[in-house]
C-alpha cells in the first residue's frame, strides 16, 4: 500500500508543479483514487473539510480585510514612505513593520496593498519599484512565519500536530523563524540595491479627468498638507487647487474639514485618491457612468440631485459645477448602491469599480479585534480557530465588513488546497508512507541531529519551491512527528523547523502567491527570482540549520 501512495503523492505533486491541471483538481484526484484502492476512508481523506486549521485561515482572511478595509495598512505606509529617494531607504522603513503587520495578518493583502503604494512612490520620488517589490514580498513571507496565525502552512502544521496531540501554540515558531527572518531582511537590504537596479519607465498619462474630493470630519488629512500626507503630485495626478469655502487658498495650507481638492487627473488617479484614507470619505461603491441623451442645459453636478450621489471626477478641464452634462460624458460617482443609479434621468449606463472607500473611523475597532484574537490565542483563553471566527463575525457585526464582503474575503481556491493538502497528508500516514520517509531521513542522518535538521531543512526548501507551501506542509508534518518519536527529539521544535523553511518560496515565482503578484508590476522573470532567491536561500538555510541545531540538542 506504501508503494501506491507513494505512486498517487509523485503523480500528484509532478502535476502540480507542471501546473498541467489546477491543484486543486489534482488533489481532488488523489484523494478519490486513494479512497478507491482503499488507503483511508472518505471520512479520513476529507477530513480537511472540518480541521481547524482551514477554518482559522478563513476566519482569518476576514479579519484581515476588515484591518485592510479601515486603510490603517495604507496611512501607515504613506507616513513611511514620506522623503525616501532610494529603494534601500524605502525597505529600511517599509520592512519592519510589514514584516510585524505579516505575523499578525495573511501577508497576501498586504502585498497586495503595497503593489499601488510603491508604483505611486516610483512616480512621485523615482524611486523604481523593481527594487522595492521582490524584497518586500520575501520580507513579509520570512515573517510570517514567525506565528501560528502569520501563514496558512503553519495553521495547517497545528492542525495535523493536534491530532497527533502535539499542540502548537501562538509562538512556538519564533525561536526559529524571528533569528531566520532578521538575518534574511539583512540579506535583502545588502543584496536589492546590487541586483535589482533599473531606472523607472516613465509614461505619458492622459490627465483629462478633472477630480473634485471634499475633507471630511473623518479624515487623516485634517491639520496636515496635501504635500505631506502624499496627495499633492505624481505622474496619476496633479492637485490645482485647494477651495474653502468656494475660493481658492494657498496649495500649502493646513488642511481642513470641508476642504475640496481639485485635481487634474487620470482615471487610475481619480480611483486612487478615492480610495485614500486621507479623504476620510463614505464607504460607498465607486461607479463609472455615462450621462444620458437630455434636452435640459444640466451640468454633472445635477447628478447630485439624489442625495445618495456624490460626483467625484469628470473628463473635463472645468470645474464640476460648470462642466455640461453632455450625452454620452463619462463620470466617476459615489453610491451606496447601484439602485440610486438605475432610476436617475441623467444616467444611461454605469458599471461599478473594485473597492470601496476606507471606514477611518472604525480603525481602532479593526485592531482591537485583531489584538483580541491574538491575545486570546496566544494565553489559551480559547481553541484559535473559536477566536479567529468570533473575530470574523464581529468584523460583520460592527459593519467593518458587510456579510457580502466578509464572503469575498474567503479565497476558496486556497482554502480548498488546504483541504486537499490535508488528505494527501492523511495518505502519507495512513499508508505507512511516512514511516519509509522518516526512516530514510533517519538512515542519511545516521541518526545525527545536526544531519536530521539539515536534511529536514533542505527537503523542505525544495519541495515548498516546487509545490504549494500547504502541500509542502502536509506531508512533512507527519514526517517530522515519526521522526521525533523515533529520535526523542522536541516535536515542537522540528514543526517549527519544518515552518520556518516552508517559507523560503524565494527561488519558484509561482512557489507564492506573493511572488506572483508582484511579477508582473516588478517587471521580473524567472531567471531574475532564481538569480535574486539563490543567495536569500542559501543564507537562510545556513541561519535555520544553526538555529535549529544549537535549539534541538538543548531540548
Amino acid at each position: 500500500m506504501a508503494l501506491v501512495a507513494a505512486i498517487i503523492v509523485i503523480v500528484t505533486l509532478a502535476v502540480m508543479t507542471t501546473g498541467r491541471m489546477p491543484a486543486v483538481l489534482a488533489l481532488t484526484c488523489a484523494l478519490v483514487v486513494a479512497g478507491f484502492v482503499g488507503i483511508a476512508t472518505p471520512a479520513e481523506l476529507f477530513a480537511g473539510l472540518s480541521n481547524g486549521g482551514v477554518i482559522t485561515v478563513a476566519a482569518m482572511l476576514v479579519i484581515a480585510k476588515g484591518v485592510l478595509r479601515t486603510g490603517v495598512v495604507s496611512r501607515v505606509t504613506h507616513r513611511l514612505l514620506a522623503g525616501v529617494r532610494t529603494p534601500t531607504q524605502t525597505l529600511s522603513r517599509l520592512i519592519p513593520p510589514v514584516g510585524l503587520m505579516s505575523a499578525l495578518i495573511n501577508t497576501t493583502p498586504i502585498v497586495a496593498m503595497l503593489i499601488p503604494a510603491t508604483k505611486e512612490l516610483q512616480q512621485r520620488s523615482g524611486v523604481p519599484a523593481r527594487g522595492v517589490l521582490l524584497p518586500i514580498a520575501h520580507a513579509t513571507t520570512l515573517a510570517g512565519s514567525a506565528t501560528l496565525i502569520g501563514t496558512s502552512s503553519n495553521l495547517l502544521i497545528a492542525g495535523i500536530a493536534a491530532t497527533a496531540g502535539v499542540q502548537v501554540s501562538m509562538f512556538s515558531f519564533v525561536p526559529i523563524a524571528v533569528p531566520v527572518a532578521l538575518v534574511g531582511w539583512v540579506v535583502l537590504l545588502v543584496t536589492s540595491p546590487l541586483m535589482l537596479h533599473g531606472t523607472p519607465e516613465v509614461a505619458e498619462r492622459d490627465l483629462s479627468w478633472r477630480a473634485e474630493i471634499p475633507i471630511s470630519s473623518r479624515a487623516t488629512a485634517v491639520g496636515r498638507t496635501a504635500a505631506g500626507l502624499g496627495i499633492h503630485t505624481t505622474a496619476e495626478f496633479e492637485l490645482l487647487e485647494i477651495r474653502r469655502w468656494g475660493k481658492p487658498v494657498d496649495p500649502d495650507a493646513v488642511l481642513e474639514v470641508g476642504d475640496v481638492l481639485v485635481y487634474r487627473t487620470t482615471e487610475a488617479g481619480v480611483r486612487m485618491l478615492w480610495a485614500s484614507p486621507g479623504f476620510g470619505l463614505d464607504p460607498q461603491h465607486l461607479y463609472l457612468v455615462a450621462i444620458a441623451t437630455n434636452e435640459q442645459q444640466t451640468t454633472v453636478r445635477d447628478l447630485e440631485e439624489d442625495e445618495d450621489i456624490t460626483v467625484i471626477a469628470a473628463q473635463t478641464t472645468r470645474l464640476l459645477r460648470e462642466a455640461p452634462a453632455e450625452p454620452g460624458a463619462l463620470c466617476l460617482v459615489a453610491a451606496a448602491s447601484a439602485d440610486v443609479l438605475a432610476d436617475h434621468p441623467l444616467v444611461s449606463l454605469w458599471q461599478r469599480l473594485p473597492g470601496t472607500s476606507p471606514q477611518t473611523r472604525k480603525t481602532w475597532i479593526a485592531l482591537t479585534i485583531l489584538a483580541a484574537v491574538i491575545v486570546s490565542g496566544s494565553l489559551g483563553l480559547a481553541p484559535v480557530e473559536l477566536s479567529a471566527v468570533a473575530g470574523a463575525a464581529l468584523m460583520v457585526l460592527t459593519g467593518i465588513l458587510t456579510p457580502r464582503s466578509a464572503v469575498r474575503a474567503l479565497n476558496w481556491n486556497i482554502l480548498a488546497i488546504i483541504a486537499g493538502s490535508i488528505g494527501l497528508g492523511t495518505i502519507v500516514v495512513q499508508s505507512g508512507l511516512g514511516y519509509y520517509i522518516s526512516d530514510a531521513v533517519l538512515t542519511l542522518s545516521s541518526g545525527n541531529t545536526a544531519l536530521v535538521v539539515l536534511v529536514i531543512a533542505v527537503a523542505t526548501t525544495l519541495l515548498t519551491n516546487v509545490v504549494t507551501n500547504a502541500a509542502a506542509a502536509a506531508i512533512l508534518t507527519p514526517v517530522a512527528l515519526s521522526i521525533a518519536a523515533e529520535t526523542g527529539l522536541n516535536p515542537v521544535l522540528l514543526l517549527t523547523l519544518i515552518g520556518t523553511c516552508i517559507s523560503f518560496t524565494f527561488l519558484n515565482p509561482y512557489s507564492h502567491q506573493s511572488n506572483l503578484m508582484v511579477m508582473r508590476p516588478g517587471g521580473y522573470s524567472s531567471a531574475t527570482f532564481l538569480r535574486f532567491g539563490v543567495p536569500l536561500t542559501l543564507v537562510s538555510l545556513v541561519t535555520v540549520f544553526g538555529v535549529g541545531w544549537a535549539l534541538l540538542s538543548v531540548w
